[in-house]
């Protein structure tokens, strides 16, 4: 129980770092001039997604693929072999030889899709001149399906997980995503500094931090 609480706690404090990554993720896209004109689309595709899976659609098997696909990948990376992989609307498993805790935790702060999706733009709009707003809306759509689905997975499927606590889960899950896609940007686009979002990242939640014990404290 004690530690349930102090992990609890730990989510609680971690609040201003969620916050903070957001903030220098979207910042730092604004430096990328082929996205810079239509960032408002990722806000619509992220809300586009909640509202198809809240209230008509939830891709289950998509995400289960893409959830399995990222266990089997990063088995294989580690120098594993697949024995079995399956996927269902009920679910999904994958068997292999090899398992360690990035392996097991891979599929919750690796969207998949969402790397997928910016990888295509980018071999695209390499030999052709394209709009970038179809991208920047499917980017935010496909992060808000692997998060929503991530949260659900973490609730129900996942009770080794929820050991840890539900909201401190969430919250960690959270900023190791927007820190993978930060860093899959910052190879796809050199305007996309990694150091400027780390440090910018620092600085918000630094900030975050004084203000609320200036307001407890002093």
């Amino acid at each position: 129980m004690i530690k349930l609480i102090l992990k609890f706690l730990a989510g609680v404090l971690s609040v201003p770092i969620a916050f903070a990554v957001t903030m220098a993720f979207y910042n730092n896209i604004l430096m990328i001039k082929e996205l810079s004109g239509s960032l408002d689309l990722f806000l619509w595709g992220i809300a586009s997604y909640v509202v198809l899976h809240l209230l008509f659609y939830k891709p289950t098997y998509l995400y289960c693929l893409g959830h399995e696909a990222v266990h089997a990948g990063m088995a294989w990376v580690f120098g594993g072999k697949i024995k079995s992989f399956k996927v269902s609307e009920e679910g999904g498993s994958v068997a292999t030889d090899k398992s360690n805790i990035v392996i097991e935790l891979s599929p919750y702060f690796i969207p998949i899709y969402a790397i997928v999706i910016s990888v295509i733009y980018f071999v695209v709009s390499s030999s052709y001149n394209i709009n970038s707003s179809l991208f920047v809306f499917l980017i935010g759509f496909t992060l808000a399906l692997h998060m929503v689905s991530t949260i659900e997975v973490m609730k129900i499927r996942q009770p080794d997980i929820m050991k840890s606590g539900y909201f401190f889960s969430i919250t960690m899950v959270y900023i190791l995503n927007i820190a993978v896609i930060s860093v899959m940007f910052s190879l796809l686009f050199p305007a996309f500094s990694l150091k400027k979002f780390f440090l910018d990242s620092w600085l918000t939640s630094k900030q975050a931090y004084v203000a609320v014990v200036r307001q407890l404290f002093f």
